[in-house]
């Protein structure tokens, strides 16, 4: 596990004691991890749908980019409104059989 320093100002410092006091949360560094792991994993998302969107990648692709199953990927472009399949798709498709 790597080591990551960070310092927060007095705003997000009193957020962060609000949130942990609120939700009984004793371990402020795994509280963070979290966080952070939550964060990354929306901005990832984010980031793949919008390939996706421009028909950089397929769904298929970006699925296994963020390691979720394919099923899961289709129903984040569904919620976001985006077609899911195209012809890189297809052509992806083909090379498999």
């Amino acid at each position: 596990m790597g080591i990551l320093l960070v310092r927060l100002d007095s705003e997000l410092e009193e957020k962060l004691q609000y949130l942990m006091e609120k939700r009984k949360i004793k371990d402020k560094s795994a509280y963070i991890r979290q966080l952070i792991s939550e964060s990354l994993t929306k901005e990832l998302l984010d980031y793949l749908c919008k390939e996706v969107s421009k028909r950089k990648i397929s769904a298929w692709k970006a699925a296994e980019i963020a390691k979720i199953s394919l099923r899961a990927m289709l129903k984040e472009l569904s919620e976001r409104n985006i077609p899911s399949f195209d012809e890189i798709a297809f052509k992806e498709d083909l090379l498999l059989l």
